[in-house]
């Protein structure tokens, strides 16, 4: 039995989802389970901590662009916060940077601002 797990927190408009492992081949369905079950209830906004991430593979690449059409398609957003150097290098050279915002201030997380984006 596994124990990696996503957290999910809904605080306000904003849903935090929180895997705890990186963003790899199998690992990936446990957060894709989450962010069904987000879009199922109707939380459209959402907000992946990259905290304990500790890398994020093509496959991991490819469903967050899933995930972003997915919300965008509901009018919601979705936002990656605090990813650690190696996975913000991943994220800005593989141009998912084009697509979401990238944080590492929480206040910011979610916010219409954006200041503390790691891209403009």
């Amino acid at each position: 039995m596994s124990d990696k797990k996503v957290l999910r927190n809904k605080t306000g408009v904003k849903t935090y989802l929180t895997p705890d492992f990186a963003l790899i081949g199998e690992n990936i369905a446990l957060l894709d389970k989450e962010v069904k079950k987000c879009l199922e209830t109707n939380e459209i906004r959402l907000v992946i901590d990259f905290e304990s991430v500790s890398f994020i593979d093509s496959e991991g690449l490819e469903k967050l662009l899933e995930y972003y059409n997915q919300v965008r398609r509901t009018g919601g957003s979705l936002e990656i916060f605090n990813p650690n150097p190696l996975c913000n290098e991943i994220l800005n050279l593989t141009c998912i940077t084009d697509y979401l915002d990238i944080y590492f201030n929480l206040d910011k997380a979610g916010g219409n601002s954006h200041e503390g984006s790691a891209h403009n």
